[in-house]
């Protein structure tokens, strides 16, 4: 189901349950606990306090976005609607500025150490494309990313509470076997780090363009005529 085809379901839903009982009062009092948590956490621990007030934040801007990774790959293909997909390479334009403000504090040019780099750098191989085509068919049979599976459990859907438990299996089952993985895949596989062979300037300007090319495309393909497809 494409993400435009889910926000007229949840129109008609939204017309339903003003047919129905409001449930306004239920979010509030939710609202309130999460407020009380998180001021009695913040006396003992302010980072589970803040990690609690922003997920919270974030769980509600999901909600009414619809932000979803596997609805951004799956719509064009069904629907033809990039919108989504336009959004997520925003955000890919925005955290590429962010990452090399935060990276170009480190003096890579004399050596370069990949534990040392502010974020996480790591090797990339046949592992990142296994990985990547497996979780990809799973999110689509799922229905959800990991952050839309959380937000649909949110909103209570049953299903995505099977989801929630296969997430967990697996994240546990790939937790144990990892040193089998590393030996396997991972331990020979090469580290690329592009500031390692050019300027960082170069490469942020190059992502950039990129991605920018990537969103043009993306708009282009979506105000298409049907027929020339």
């Amino acid at each position: 189901m494409s993400s435009s085809e889910i926000d007229i379901l949840v129109k008609q839903r939204q017309t339903q349950l003003k047919e129905e009982k409001s449930q306004i009062k239920y979010g509030v009092i939710l609202l309130v606990i999460n407020t009380i948590l998180c001021i009695v956490l913040w006396k003992k621990h302010y980072n589970y306090s803040v990690c609690l007030g922003v997920g919270t934040i974030i769980g509600i801007i999901l909600r009414y976005s619809r932000f979803c990774f596997t609805a951004a790959f799956r719509d064009p293909f069904i629907s033809r609607n990039t919108r989504m997909l336009r959004g997520i390479i925003l955000a890919m334009i925005v955290s590429t500025i962010g990452f090399a403000l935060i990276q170009s504090s480190y003096n890579h040019y004399k050596g370069v150490n990949y534990e040392l780099i502010p974020g996480a750098v790591s090797s990339v191989g046949i592992h990142v494309m296994i990985g990547a085509f497996i979780f990809g068919i799973g999110m689509v049979l799922a229905g959800g990313c990991a952050s839309g599976v959380l937000m649909r459990i949110g909103e209570g859907h049953a299903l995505h509470w099977v989801v929630l438990i296969g997430f967990i299996i697996g994240t546990l089952l790939g937790a144990k076997n990892y040193s089998f993985w590393f030996d396997l895949f991972i331990k020979d596989a090469k580290t690329i780090y592009f500031s390692e062979y050019l300027d960082l300037k170069y490469v942020v300007l190059i992502q950039i363009i990129v991605l920018a090319l990537l969103y043009k495309l993306a708009l282009w393909y979506e105000n298409r005529p049907l027929k020339e497809l």
